[in-house]
């Protein structure tokens, strides 16, 4: 409810005119759906029909008629001529997807930080572009939801959304959509915002055992999307990867999921990623005693202080 109006000003004043706006109201309690259904005629309201964030978006598609789908959360924003030059840009690649730049923040959007400038890029080869987003070579990054501005085509394709997925649901989501997709069109001068909460609010952020149940889920469901490429090297480096960061963010919370994580990733040649941990003293910790006693260390901190 408190960036609700923020987000939905920055959709209405898109400069693409063509718009068709619903929102899902996810069983929200705080007053949100009162708000929605007088804030403007020109946008569709309704209740979810079950629980959580994919089935949401799966409702909204099934109601939507438009072209192109835009998912948005209710916290972020989009620039100006975010929708309008990535529609044009389609209109001259239709058998492709547009994506854009993400800029983090906090309170501001003038003290945000865009991150993910290498790892966009216009390309004919999807799957490629997939496989150098998670870590092929040699780091990951992550493409936001509302980045990418999707052909209906695609996403009939691809299939709708795991509602089974707690965690990286959206991951596993535009793995496949990307998958079917001819063509990666880069749309420069224009921007995603993901708003990002200290508290830990962002679904990201969050971590029990379903959500990492879910990781692992959504990248075994990429591995087997992107199987025609087993044999690269790309494709081993990425997932070996993906698995090991897995592998130590479960650990020591669930060492059985950390394990099988951790045999997956050797299954594929292991990884030489090493993710920054913690402050001074952790680092100091793995690098001499390894990212076990680490990630403990850093787990019984994390306890006492709470």
């Amino acid at each position: 409810m408190p960036f609700l109006k923020e987000t939905l000003e920055s959709v209405m004043a898109q400069s693409y005119s063509h718009l068709e706006i619903i929102v899902i109201d996810d069983h929200s309690t705080d007053g949100s759906h009162e708000y929605l259904t007088t804030f403007s005629k020109d946008i569709i309201v309704r209740k979810n029909k079950g629980k959580g964030a994919c089935t949401a978006r799966n409702y909204g598609y099934e109601l939507s008629r438009g072209d192109y789908i835009q998912y948005l959360d209710a916290d972020d924003l989009l620039s100006h001529q975010k929708i309008e030059a990535q529609v044009e840009a389609l209109r001259q690649h239709q058998a492709g997807i547009a994506v854009c730049n993400t800029m983090h923040f906090y309170d501001k959007i003038i003290d945000g930080k865009i991150t993910d400038t290498d790892y966009l890029f216009t390309t004919d080869d999807p799957k490629s572009f997939l496989l150098n987003l998670y870590g092929a070579n040699g780091f990951p990054n992550m493409v936001q939801t509302s980045a990418w501005l999707t052909p209906r085509n695609l996403v009939e394709k691809a299939g709708p959304w795991d509602e089974n997925l707690s965690k990286d649901q959206d991951g596993e989501f535009f793995c496949r959509v990307v998958s079917h997709a001819n063509q990666v069109i880069y749309v420069p001068n224009i921007l995603n915002y993901y708003r990002k909460h200290i508290s830990g609010q962002n679904i990201a952020n969050q971590k029990r055992r379903i959500h990492v149940e879910s990781q692992l889920k959504a990248v075994d469901s990429k591995v087997d999307q992107l199987k025609s490429l087993k044999h690269t090297k790309a494709y081993k480096a990425a997932f070996a990867l993906q698995y090991k960061w897995i592998a130590i963010d479960a650990y020591p919370e669930f060492k059985d999921l950390s394990k099988k994580a951790w045999i997956a990733s050797e299954s594929l040649g292991g990884s030489n990623y090493s993710p920054v941990l913690g402050g001074a003293i952790i680092e100091t910790i793995k690098s001499v005693f390894g990212w076990r006693t680490a990630r403990v260390s850093s787990y019984w901190i994390h306890k006492i202080k709470s």
